[in-house]
């Protein structure tokens, strides 16, 4: 009994709420800086980190030349 309690209050601690899922475009430069085309990959990676977890990513997806920002039009997962 006392172990079934422990875990549970163990499950609990760690346990985290779901991020929403948005269907907002999500727009993401380098720091306040305009990316570059081919740092897609870096670009992914701070859209993932601005939804706090995973951006829906599509076919859609592109690079804005007038900003610099990686446009991610699915949102965030």
């Amino acid at each position: 009994m006392a172990l079934a309690l422990s875990v549970l209050a163990q499950a609990a601690c760690v346990a985290t709420a779901p991020q929403p899922s948005s269907r907002e475009p999500v727009r993401v430069s380098n720091g306040g800086q305009p990316f570059q085309m081919w740092e897609g990959a870096l670009a992914r990676k701070a859209a993932d980190a601005a939804c706090g977890g995973r951006v829906n990513v599509s076919i859609y997806d592109r690079f804005d030349r007038s900003t610099g920002e990686w446009v991610y039009p699915e949102g965030c997962a």
